[in-house]
């Protein structure tokens, strides 16, 4: 399978500039990745601001956290950017960050629970199946979408911890992993994803996405955004530096490498990536 490049819009892009931001990245990278942090902007909104601003790119939703959607709500908004761009959405759905869960009174006891139950809603009905589930927290009963998408989006699932890997193996359709993995944590990740896998007889392709975070200056390392390990970083003082780490992570036979720009000014390294970084990693991974 051919490697797929993406860019992360990130959230600190105001909503005036996101789709002149996404613009200037389509048709550069494979992919262009949204982000949804409380309390930013909201992801269906710049789903569909990015995907109307577009052409060639698939568009990430990174991520949709569990307990902040309600799974008929979420398959009916995702149905229908994925049957007006047919082929151009990627879906992706995490447990939310806890400390954010909290503020607006969404914590629940399992977050496990609830993100199994919501992945086997959704992805149930986006594939056009009637869904009935008297689960913990999700209650569906007899529901089936009036236009299902002919193209069905693959639901990804952003998760680290191994029992939400195994998870993602039993029931998604791919795993993201977020800044700060490198190639040992990659494989491990792999290793439990895969135990899912067989445990839930799935035979079908697992895309694998890895978001790296990157900066490429002379300059000290700037400040991480929250929630980012440095444990790994594709960080260096010159872009050939960069290069080097960015393909130690292809070579772990990834399917998705989505660059997390890092520093003040994340328009000017995605820029400077497209140039001097994009087109090795491609030939790169074509020779492998």
């Amino acid at each position: 399978m051919t490697l797929s490049i993406g860019a992360m819009l990130r959230r600190e892009i105001e909503p005036a500039h996101l789709t002149e931001a996404a613009r200037a990245l389509d048709g550069v990278y494979d992919e262009l990745w949204i982000v949804e942090d409380l309390p930013y902007a909201g992801g269906i909104a710049q789903l569909t601001a990015v995907l109307a601003a577009t052409e060639h790119a698939r568009i990430g939703h990174g991520i949709a956290p569990a307990p902040f959607r309600n799974p008929v709500a979420l398959a009916m908004e995702w149905a229908t950017l994925a049957e007006m761009y047919p082929g151009r959405l990627i879906t992706g759905l995490g447990h939310g960050v806890q400390e954010w869960m909290e503020q607006i009174g969404a914590t629940v006891v399992s977050p496990l629970t609830l993100l199994e139950e919501t992945l086997v809603t959704t992805r149930g009905l986006l594939a056009g199946e009637e869904v009935s589930l008297d689960g913990r927290y999700v209650s569906v009963n007899r529901v089936r979408l009036e236009f299902p998408p002919h193209v069905v989006p693959p639901v990804m699932t952003g998760v680290t911890g191994p029992r939400s890997l195994r998870l993602s193996g039993v029931h998604g359709d791919g795993t993201i992993l977020p800044e700060g993995h490198g190639p040992d944590e990659i494989a491990t990740a792999r290793f439990r994803i895969d135990q899912g896998r067989n445990a839930g007889g799935r035979t079908d392709h697992h895309h694998l996405t890895v978001f790296a975070a990157f900066f490429a200056d002379s300059s000290e390392l700037p400040e991480l955004p929250a929630g980012v390990s440095s444990s790994w970083l594709a960080v260096g003082a010159d872009v050939d530096e960069v290069v080097a780490k960015l393909i130690d992570l292809i070579e772990t036979g990834i399917d998705s490498l989505v660059l997390v720009p890092m520093g003040g000014s994340p328009q000017y390294q995605l820029d400077m990536a497209a140039s001097r970084i994009v087109p090795t990693l491609r030939e790169h991974a074509a020779d492998g």
